[in-house]
């Protein structure tokens, strides 16, 4: 329960008056319902109301489009859906009919810093703070040599939230600080598929078993019709080993490092402890990223328009089951063409009948040398053996 609830339950408490010039004010009721049209019918619809009402417009065309293309739609009514189904229309007392409600708090517990964080050391009275810019001062380091210094001097663990992490240098050292040992946790910024793709699509990035990624997006603006908004995650800082937190507007990609103005403020001592919190409050609150998904489950991209295989890929004839290999040829001998098959197979033939003639005519031989040894009967003999070895010849 906030304060001002607190205070309203109170009869002696005496609130004093708000308005639009106060630092205090924040939430106005005008436009939450403005805010609510928006979602509801549109910009049409959101300009109209407006004017009607001769309000400056507190939102500019851009966040308009945003607002616009952001929002998404919970209502959910099955008897208003089963009539639109059949042809018929809705009454006017269902449309705006909500069967979605927000909670503040979800039942899924919250996700641990499974790798582990360090204990907090004795705390520090005095700290350190110093300003860098992007394009440096005379004399200063670049922005991008001061933050991989850090990482590459990170010996307990590296907490990272941005929006963006696409520059391959950091992406390296990160790699290189997690096969150290040190926990790596890294929070991108869910309302951006396009930077988050750009991540995701970075062939040197690969999550290892010391890292986590996880997304998380901004505050949720939610309508009595069940529309819904969720914004940005616009958080950039860097935390190492508990000790050491960089904060500003650089993002850790190749741009920002080389084209836009930054500035960051690298800072020490006691106000690490507040990023600390925070980040763990920000970790608690986040999602798990598709790669973390895909790590956990070991899920490989389908490929659905396989290659096909070069010109001259030689096909195993042998593994498809085509041919089998006769194992008195050498291993190394492969067949890839059905010429030469039927050439292999003409060969095996041949060679397989003139050893059948060779082995008869030793067999004639041996009886030969049995029989007496006369002149007349070793003319026969060899006459005989003479005709058999010449008909075989001729029928092969």
């Amino acid at each position: 329960m906030s304060n001002s609830q607190e205070q309203s339950l109170d009869e002696n408490a005496v609130f004093l008056p708000v308005n639009e010039f106060s630092p205090e004010f924040l939430h106005c009721e005008k436009e939450r319902q403005l805010m609510e049209r928006l979602l509801d019918a549109g910009p049409e619809a959101f300009y109209g109301a407006v004017g009607a009402e001769h309000r400056g417009c507190f939102l500019s065309s851009e966040e308009v489009s945003q607002i616009t293309c952001w929002a998404q739609d919970h209502r959910f009514n099955q008897p208003q859906v089963q009539s639109q189904e059949n042809g018929e229309e809705g009454g006017s007392e269902m449309e705006n009919v909500c069967s979605t409600y927000f909670p503040c708090r979800s039942d899924t517990p919250a996700p641990n810093l499974d790798l582990g964080w360090p204990e907090k050391g004795p705390s520090v009275q005095t700290g350190g703070v110093a300003v860098h810019t992007s394009p440096p001062a005379e004399g200063e380091p670049p922005v991008r040599q001061i933050v991989r210094q850090h990482l590459q001097k990170a010996g307990q663990v590296i907490a990272i939230v941005t929006d963006r992490l696409t520059d391959s240098a950091i992406i390296g050292d990160l790699h290189t600080a997690a096969s150290r040992g040190v926990p790596v946790y890294v929070i991108l910024n869910q309302r951006g598929p396009s930077h988050l793709s750009a991540f995701q699509s970075n062939t040197r990035f690969v999550i290892r078993q010391n890292m986590r990624v996880r997304v998380l997006g901004g505050k949720t603006f939610g309508s009595r019709t069940g529309q819904t908004v969720v914004g940005e995650m616009k958080d950039n800082f860097l935390l190492v080993d508990l000790e050491t937190v960089i904060h500003g507007s650089y993002s850790f990609t190749w741009t920002d490092a080389h084209l836009h103005r930054q500035l960051i403020t690298v800072l020490s001592g006691p106000v690490v402890e507040s990023f600390d919190r925070e980040f763990r409050i920000l970790f608690a609150a986040s999602d798990l990223s598709e790669l973390e998904f895909k790590r956990r489950h070991h899920l490989e991209p389908e490929n659905i328009n396989p290659p096909s295989p070069p010109g001259d890929f030689l096909l195993d004839w042998e593994a498809m089951g085509v041919i089998q290999r006769n194992r008195s040829f050498p291993e190394s001998q492969c067949f890839n063409r059905p010429e030469e098959i039927t050439a292999v197979e003409t060969s095996l033939g041949e060679q397989s009948r003139a050893e059948g003639v060779l082995e008869e005519e030793s067999t004639m031989k041996q009886m030969s040398s049995k029989e007496e040894n006369t002149p007349s009967s070793r003319v026969g003999h060899s006459r005989s053996r003479q005709n058999a070895f010449v008909k075989r010849v001729k029928r092969i």
